[in-house]
């Protein structure tokens, strides 16, 4: 009996340590190790960091460019590498979340020092501290937010009710900030916020080129799913770093814009009278072949690096911990097997 006893505590022992090695060697990990609230500010000296998919240098790489020294983080989780002696935060960049180094950032002490980091990057010939000038709001949602810094990652103030299109604002500092946003100091029932300066009438009328581009590429989307919101860019002219897709506009636009259209339904949904649609969206498939597979592979990508992101299904004798407790199960049946043959 004793014998017994102890075999069955050998065997859940060595469940016990499969289980945590098996678990420690699953892939598909997005999430960080706890959650944070704070700000770190660039500084390499290499001149800028780069964003990973996973806590990896190994790991798919999610920015063209390097962020760029002086670049304040928002960290809203952390990843410890104690392998490589590493701590990872988990942030947002151009609209895609990922995983930075750390140990070439320094910490902000306060959100107004990693606000004033980012202006002084931005340069004094982008940023207008005496500004004195009305603006109407003009929000594809039909209102905005206002936030406490130029930067959706600054966070939403508190308490303050939504900017409704046709309100007038007026702006007492602008700026242009390094990623190419624009953004102006308000005040809204008495307190003061950044709003985003391209969700006016008067930036639209004086940029008609990019308000039907940045009309599929808006950052605060409603009923969207979060793959689709990661793909949505800070600004036009960003729009081909994220998606990494060197095709024609048009190829482009089809991509970014997820709407089903009547030629969508014609591929989708085959009917037996062959339409001339039909024709035409067989012959844009092919021609887009390439480059949506390309768009897949970035967006499967970003998904990886999402917030809420989990991971791919697999079935059940896919899954290695099915193995464990059948391998662990049938190993107890025989030790009892054996000791009742002995008796």
């Amino acid at each position: 009996m004793k014998k017994l006893a102890k075999s069955l505590l050998v065997i859940a022992l060595g469940l016990f340590m499969s289980v945590n090695v098996m678990a420690d060697v699953q892939t598909g990990k997005t999430g960080p190790d706890y959650p944070t609230d704070y700000y770190m500010i660039v500084e390499s000296k290499a001149g800028g960091i780069d964003i990973y998919s996973q806590p990896d240098l190994e790991s798919t790489r999610l920015n063209d460019e390097q962020i760029p020294n002086g670049t304040a983080l928002h960290i809203e989780g952390e990843v410890e590498d104690a392998e490589n002696n590493r701590t990872w935060g988990y942030t947002e960049y151009h609209g895609m979340y990922g995983y930075t180094p750390l140990d070439e950032c320094r910490p902000a002490d306060s959100r107004k020092e990693a606000i004033d980091s980012e202006l002084y990057i931005a340069g004094k010939d982008h940023v207008n501290y005496n500004a004195d000038y009305d603006v109407k709001a003009d929000a594809e949602g039909g209102s905005q937010k206002l936030y406490q810094g130029p930067g959706t990652k600054y966070g939403e103030i508190p308490g303050v009710r939504d900017i409704e299109n046709g309100e007038t604002l007026h702006i007492t500092q602008d700026a242009e900030m390094a990623d190419g946003s624009h953004w102006g100091v308000t005040t809204v029932d008495g307190t003061e916020g950044w709003v985003d300066l391209e969700k006016t009438e008067e930036w639209k009328k004086e940029h008609p080129d990019t308000v039907e581009e940045s009309a599929d590429a808006v950052a605060e989307t409603d009923g969207k799913t979060t793959a689709q919101a990661e793909e949505v860019t800070v600004t036009p002219t960003e729009a081909a770093k994220v998606t990494e897709t060197p095709a024609p506009t048009e190829t482009a636009e089809a991509t970014e814009t997820p709407a089903p259209t009547e030629t969508a339904e014609a591929t989708e949904t085959p009917t037996p009278t062959i339409t001339e649609e039909a024709d035409e969206a067989e012959n844009t498939e092919k021609d887009s072949k390439e480059p949506e597979a390309e768009n897949i592979d970035t967006k499967d990508s970003r998904e990886a690096s999402g917030q809420n992101v989990k991971a791919a299904k697999t079935k059940w004798y896919q899954n290695p911990f099915t193995w464990i407790i059948g391998i662990a199960v049938l190993a107890v049946i025989g030790l009892l097997v054996y000791h009742n043959k002995k008796k």
